[in-house]
């Protein structure tokens, strides 16, 4: 019910100017409720200032009209619009966002407090940016936050078996059916297991934290060059040191409908180096073919590596 009265004190405060009838029916409406009433000054002072903001945009060469804008971008939000738009006021309690990716799909999300996600393949997050708190929920698959600072606001990430918690850093989380790992690229991040009672883990630039199902505390190391190499698909790639082929054919099948297979499991502990491409499994498995004597059969489903089969004489 309080996003339907907030919702029509939106609808009443585009309105301008009103004609008789109008006016009587807004006058009906206001007498309908005392709650009413406030909520057509909550909608009238948010889009006070954002009217405000408009008028200031100089990058616009041929602004709309004053009243076409307020209506286009008042449509455009739906439900909870008043609360949404009053947030430079300390009106707002709650910016509420659903963002998934499908497989290969990397999306940079920039976020209302000056905040960017970008985010994975194949991963869930719900976005609450709130007056207290900014709050992620990460329901699966990884993302990378650079985070705006502001001390009244952290910024808490929720993976389920492990949180983090930030003001102003660059980190990564990372969930899995196997645990959460959170890793730190700038600043500092405080991490926490859901059930480990209270203690917390303070991480700097470098510094990783892995979660395990039934932990109380985290696997903690300093690894910031393997942590940029693991970071490497916000950029479209895959960067391998000493990474086995097992490991190199679960990243390239987290992005790509064609998936490498390994027919020899001998073959899966091999090491590798290199940077590929995230979205070229068959030039991976040609370069494999050229430099370790890797049979591929490639079909348009799958790409086949097995050990290359010497003929006795």
């Amino acid at each position: 019910m309080p996003d339907r009265v907030e919702d029509m004190a939106v609808r009443w405060a585009v309105r301008h100017p009103l004609d008789a009838d109008q006016q009587a029916a807004l006058d009906a409406w206001l007498a309908q409720d005392p709650r009413h009433a406030g909520a057509l000054l909550r909608a009238q002072a948010a889009l006070s200032c954002m009217d405000d903001a408009l008028v200031a945009d100089a990058d616009q060469p041929a602004p709309a009209p004053f009243w076409t804008r307020r209506k286009w971008l008042a449509a455009g939000l739906g439900g909870s619009m008043a609360a949404a738009l009053a947030g430079g006021l300390g009106l707002s309690r709650w910016m509420e966002q659903h963002v998934a990716t499908e497989r290969g799909e990397i999306r940079r999300l920039p976020l209302a407090d000056g905040s960017v996600a970008t985010i994975d393949s194949d991963s869930d997050l719900h976005v609450a940016l709130g007056d207290e708190a900014r709050r992620i929920t990460l329901d699966k698959g990884q993302a990378w936050f650079q985070v705006a600072k502001d001390r009244r606001r952290p910024f808490i990430v929720d993976a389920g078996l492990a949180q983090a918690r930030a003001i102003g850093t660059a980190f990564s989380v990372s969930r899995t059916d196997k645990g959460v790992q959170i890793a730190v690229t700038e600043g500092t991040v405080a991490a926490w297991a859901k059930d480990g009672g209270g203690s917390m883990t303070i991480l700097k630039a470098g510094d990783f934290a892995t979660f395990e199902s039934g932990a109380l505390a985290p696997i903690t190391g300093n690894a910031p060059q393997a942590i940029e190499r693991g970071l490497a698909w916000r950029m479209g790639e895959i960067a391998l040191e000493g990474d086995t082929l097992r490991d190199a054919v679960a990243r390239f099948n987290r992005y790509n409908a064609q998936q490498l297979v390994i027919v020899d499991y001998s073959l899966g502990n091999e090491k590798l180096i290199g940077l590929f491409r995230i979205d070229n499994p068959a030039g991976f498995a040609r370069t494999l073919a050229a430099s370790m004597d890797v049979t591929v059969v490639m079909t348009p489903e799958t790409i086949r590596l097995s050990r290359k089969k010497i003929d006795s004489i």
